[in-house]
């Protein structure tokens, strides 16, 4: 797709309509403009928060992937509750961080969902 647009005030321009349909671009989106080889190029980018930045560590998207992949297959168990999930996590040896607080610390999940 190739159209000519102008330079306008302050340097301003105008994506046709065609291009920000192409680009599924909506007004608020953030785009990176730079000059490669005497061209302008303008990508469409998503902005991060510092603090969500943990999420997209190579590891944690690693484990994400897998996570994916083994609820395609079935691999993955469900729990009617958090308390049921604890147990069985007990059992196999693993440890809960969250019973190291007192009862009276802690949220009852009984009934909350997993």
């Amino acid at each position: 797709m190739s159209t000519l647009i102008k330079l306008r005030n302050r340097a301003q321009v105008t994506l046709p309509k065609e291009v920000v349909k192409a680009l599924d671009l909506h007004v608020g989106d953030d785009l990176k403009v730079e000059v490669k080889s005497g061209c302008v190029v303008i990508t469409p980018v998503a902005v991060i928060p510092k603090d969500e930045l943990w999420a997209w560590k190579p590891e944690i998207h690693e484990a994400i992937l897998e996570g994916r992949k083994e609820a395609r297959i079935g691999k993955l168990k469900s729990y009617d509750n958090l308390d049921e999930m604890f147990a069985e996590w007990e059992d196999e040896g693993g440890v809960v961080v969250g019973k190291a607080l007192g009862a009276d610390d802690a949220k009852d999940t009984a009934n909350q969902p997993v």
